[in-house]
């Protein structure tokens, strides 16, 4: 799940909405496609790359995942829904479409991109493969990134760039990671309210 504190524009049409995805996970540029190019590692097993990421990107502009504005919840500003009716949930509350809104995004098709694999993560995986990717695409973009957030959710974002910081994963694609050098993000995780603890290692 993405965010808190990162949302969407009121009234933002879907097909714009959908169009703004697309342009993240399958850019034009340069500099974008270095970004995306960069999200490649694995973690426990569970692979993510850029290559995926632009799957789900196709996926998005031909309505195999859909696209709604909808309730998140209290936690989150962003979810997604796996299985038949797979779709990308964006709570709608006043904000831009800036590279704080474009990393949850990157953190939601992380989620996409393994379900349209068929592949299950255990939650605690899956979610810290979502936030280690959506830091390595921000730490790519050679950005400062300020997080504001209460106190679970900074804890996970702390945690999540004291990795990518330590193997500085964003410049040395293709690591893979073993659940134990990610246990202080996967214990950020457990601990925040908005994920229940994944009972199968």
């Amino acid at each position: 799940m993405g965010m808190p504190w990162v949302c969407v524009v009121p009234k933002l049409p879907t097909l714009r909405l959908m169009g703004l995805i697309v342009e993240t996970l399958d850019p034009t540029d340069a500099y974008a496609q270095r970004r995306l190019k960069s999200v490649d590692f694995s973690l426990a097993g569970y692979a993510i790359s850029g290559a995926k990421l632009k799957s789900v990107a196709a996926a998005v502009a031909n309505g195999r995942i859909g696209v709604e504005v909808g309730d998140t919840g209290p936690n989150f500003a962003a979810a997604y829904t796996v299985g038949a009716n797979r779709h990308f949930t964006l709570r709608e509350t006043k904000s831009v479409q800036d590279d704080n809104w474009r990393s949850q995004i990157v953190h939601e098709s992380i989620h996409a991109a393994f379900d349209m694999e068929g592949i299950r993560p255990p939650n605690d995986i899956d979610e810290a493969v979502a936030y280690l990717g959506e830091t390595v695409w921000f730490r790519a973009g050679g950005l400062g990134r300020v997080v504001t957030a209460p106190d679970a959710a900074a804890k996970i974002y702390g945690a999540a760039s004291a990795l990518e910081a330590r193997l500085d994963l964003h410049s040395t694609p293709g690591q893979r990671l073993t659940r134990d050098q990610a246990q202080d993000l996967i214990a950020a995780i457990n601990g925040h309210p908005g994920y229940a603890p994944s009972s199968a290692q």
